[in-house]
């Protein structure tokens, strides 16, 4: 992250396409600390995938402009299902089986997860 931002300048939006870059959240910090006026004026659009806890910590801090995070939890609970429906003769589900996205950002951050922000 730090090497692609400092090599181009001119980029107005970087997306990691995992949370990885904010797993280790000093780290992230330390760059996009770099970056914040340009995050929070929308200069710079940093979105990041993934909603875990310390990622929603970093976006509250400014230091990105959304998170987009999937539901491991639904897709678990509709597999288990899934699973028992085909046990008991049921057809298997449609594929794919939608489980939804956790969209947030600043101004949902209080309400965003579970599916209320998507």
């Amino acid at each position: 992250m730090e090497d692609i931002l400092g090599k181009n300048p001119q980029l107005d939006a970087f997306i990691p396409t995992g949370g990885f870059p904010q797993f280790i959240p000093q780290a992230y910090r330390n760059v996009a600390e770099k970056y914040k006026d340009r995050i929070q004026s929308g200069d710079l659009a940093l979105v990041v995938a993934d909603t875990l806890p310390v990622q929603m910590d970093l976006m509250k801090a400014g230091l990105s402009k959304g998170q987009v995070g999937q539901r491991p939890f639904e897709m678990g609970y509709k597999t288990m299902l899934f699973l028992r429906d085909i046990k008991e003769g049921k057809p298997a589900p449609k594929d794919p089986t939608y489980t939804g996205l956790d969209v947030c950002t600043p101004e949902n951050v209080a309400t965003c997860i579970g599916g209320s922000g998507s």
